[in-house]
This record gives C-alpha cells, sequence and structure tokens, in this order.
C-alpha cells in the first residue's frame, strides 16, 4: 500500500513540474514576441509637436500640419508673445514631398520678429495640379496682417499667394478668393475637371455650366497667370456702407504680359448677396495706355 501510494505521489510530482515547465516555456516566447513588437515600435519615427492643425487626406494627397511656437520673440516692450511655425508632412499619391518641413513667418512674409503667425497649415483648396494651405500673419494685439494661401506642387514647389481682403464688404471675399484660385491654377494646368470643382464651389449653378462648357472666357489662354495674380486689384462698385443688397458688383483689374505694362484687363463681377454665390461674369474688356 505504502508503495502503491508512493507511486501516485511521484506521478504527481512529475505532473506539476510539468505543466510548471509548460508555462514557464509558454511565458518566455509571450515576453519574446513582446519584446520584438516594442522594438518594432520604437524604430517608427513618431513625430508629436505642438497641435495638429490638419491631418486628413484628400483627393491624392495626404496631410499631416502641427503647429507650435518656435524661439522668436513678436511684440512690443510692455508686451511679448512667441511666434509659431507650422511643421508639414506632405505625400502626394503616396510619394513624399515633405518630411515635418518647417514653415515659419519669415518663409511666407520675408522677415520675423514684426508679424506673428496667428494661424497655418489648414487646407484650403486641393486638386490634381496643387494644394492650398491657409496661413495668416498679423501684427500683435491687431488685425493688420497678411493672408495668403501656401500653394505646393506634387515636386515640392511651392509658391505665396496674398489674398486682398476689405473688410465689411459683402461678397467681396468670394470674388477674391475665386480669383485667386482660378489664376493659380490655371497656372499649374488644372485640369478641367477641377476648374469645374472650382466654378461650383464659387459660382452659380448656371454660371458653372456656362464656364464649363467654354462660353466664354474667363481670361485669354496667351495671359501670364502668375503676373496676372500679381498685379490683380479688385474694386467694389456699390460704395462701403448701407443695407444689405440684393447683389454686389465688383471691378476686377489685372495686367497680363509681364512685359507690357501698358495694357490692363478687366472683368466685371456680380455676388448674389443671399448666397454669396457669382451670378455673373463679364469679361473681354481691355484697357491700353
Amino acid at each position: 500500500m505504502k508503495k502503491l501510494i508512493g507511486i501516485i505521489i511521484l506521478i504527481l510530482i512529475l505532473s506539476v513540474v510539468a505543466v510548471v515547465c509548460g508555462g514557464g516555456h509558454k511565458s518566455e516566447t509571450a515576453v519574446s514576441q513582446q519584446t520584438a513588437e516594442d522594438t518594432v515600435v520604437a524604430t517608427v519615427p513618431q513625430i508629436v509637436r505642438g497641435r495638429v492643425v490638419e491631418d486628413t487626406v484628400i483627393g491624392l494627397w495626404t496631410i499631416k500640419a502641427l503647429k507650435d511656437s518656435n524661439d522668436i520673440i513678436v511684440g512690443r516692450q510692455d508686451w511679448a508673445v512667441r511666434d509659431s511655425s507650422v511643421f508639414l508632412t506632405l505625400s502626394y499619391d503616396r510619394n513624399i514631398v515633405y518630411s515635418d518641413k518647417e514653415i515659419r513667418t519669415k518663409d511666407l512674409v520675408g522677415n520675423e520678429g514684426e508679424y506673428m503667425m496667428q494661424w497655418g497649415g489648414e487646407v484650403f483648396w486641393d486638386s490634381d495640379s496643387a494644394v492650398y494651405l491657409s496661413f495668416g500673419c498679423i501684427l500683435p494685439d491687431t488685425d493688420d496682417g497678411w493672408n495668403m494661401l501656401y500653394q505646393i506642387l506634387p515636386d515640392g514647389t511651392s509658391n505665396i499667394i496674398v489674398i486682398d481682403v476689405y473688410m465689411g464688404v459683402d461678397g467681396f471675399y468670394v470674388v477674391a478668393d475665386f480669383m485667386a484660385l482660378y489664376l493659380n491654377e490655371r497656372a499649374v494646368g488644372a485640369s478641367p475637371a477641377d476648374l469645374k470643382r472650382l466654378y461650383g464651389q464659387y459660382c452659380t449653378k448656371e454660371l458653372t455650366e456656362e464656364l464649363s462648357a467654354a462660353t466664354f472666357p474667363i481670361v485669354s489662354d496667351d495671359t501670364d497667370f502668375r503676373h496676372a495674380y500679381k498685379t490683380i486689384h479688385i474694386e467694389p462698385q456699390d460704395g462701403f456702407t448701407g443695407p444689405p443688397l440684393e447683389k454686389y458688383s465688383f471691378e476686377v483689374k489685372f495686367k497680363p504680359n509681364p512685359n507690357d505694362d501698358n495694357v490692363t484687363d478687366i472683368l466685371y463681377m456680380e455676388v448674389n448677396g443671399s448666397t454669396n454665390k457669382i451670378i455673373k461674369i463679364n469679361s473681354g474688356e481691355r484697357e491700353v495706355i
């Protein structure tokens, strides 16, 4: 009987040892797998900086923009604030365009320490030809500053597009934004499909169809589109005060030829006062001095 009990005890001991050994082996494997996973994660660069202002996939573009303060102090002797930078990671059709590219106030207005970056990095418009990020640089504690678009092409080329603003003039921003995008999209060879989408954003359905069908040109095809925008001047035709109107009229002038400042092309545009859509464009007038 004692011999049988001894055999049973021996069997139990061997079973316990087997379980313990098996458990220890399983635990070691899990630790090894966890260590391997941690190593993989650790090798991926994680850039965390400031506040994310854009993180999106839109069309062929993948965009991540982060905004944070930098080393530049802007302001008066009795009031000062740190300036900001935008750090941009951008790809086009899965090809990297920028990797953590820093955009500073000096890249937008030419210098630092006077104007501060109030906002920046948000997507304003996109097409297959370019993406446009919105930036604003102002004098601290004022509304005086620059409203601009940062146009980026798939090859990484960039252009600064300054947008004029008439504060308090109804309909003005519709014309200003439309002309900024239209001329600069034409400059990079935007497709008819992208131009139609642009028309639909800013114009009535009827006008969009006319423009898409090329019933009439907004500007002539031999225009230097970059120069035209750099010389553009938009003037309200209804004054600056008074009750809301059914429609608002604007005169748009620009120089189509960088080699001839004596030639000015003129557009007349009307904006619906309730929908803020462009309802009419008269083009083709040319002024020669």
